[in-house]
């Protein structure tokens, strides 16, 4: 076991996504996706104010991931996405303790590339100053 130096944000849709969704699908939401939570890895922060400060640098990255499991036609997303959509539209939750229970080395091959790319982007130090 091993603590791995990174915090995370978990996020679950409100009822406004849920309703937003079931407006473009024309059809009722699957109710099994209305407690899919997403999990995204966050470098690590001292306390709930600078977890909150990284989170604002990605998450618009975050929320187009979100959106597109719900709906794959970027057209039909709402634009603009300001900060305070995403927190009507999500649950937000912070974890700042992650513990590495497996035994085998982390697999980075299977996470998007250009996903990872925007989030290094938006987490260069400069860019949280």
């Amino acid at each position: 076991m091993a603590i791995i130096n990174r915090c995370a944000v978990g996020i679950g849709p409100r009822p406004p996504l849920i309703a937003w969704s079931r407006m473009v699908s024309g059809e009722e939401a699957i109710s099994w996706h209305e407690n899919d939570h997403g999990l995204y890895l966050l470098p690590p922060y001292e306390d709930d104010e600078e977890g909150w400060q990284v989170l604002q640098k990605v998450y618009g990255t975050i929320f187009e991931k979100e959106l597109h499991s719900w709906c794959t036609d970027p057209h039909l997303w709402p634009s603009p996405r300001p900060f305070s959509l995403f927190q009507d539209w999500f649950e937000i939750r912070f974890y700042d303790l992650i513990e590495d229970l497996c035994d085998r080395d982390l697999n980075r091959e299977q996470i998007d590339p250009d996903f990872m790319a925007e989030v290094r982007a938006a987490l260069r130090p400069e860019s949280l100053e």
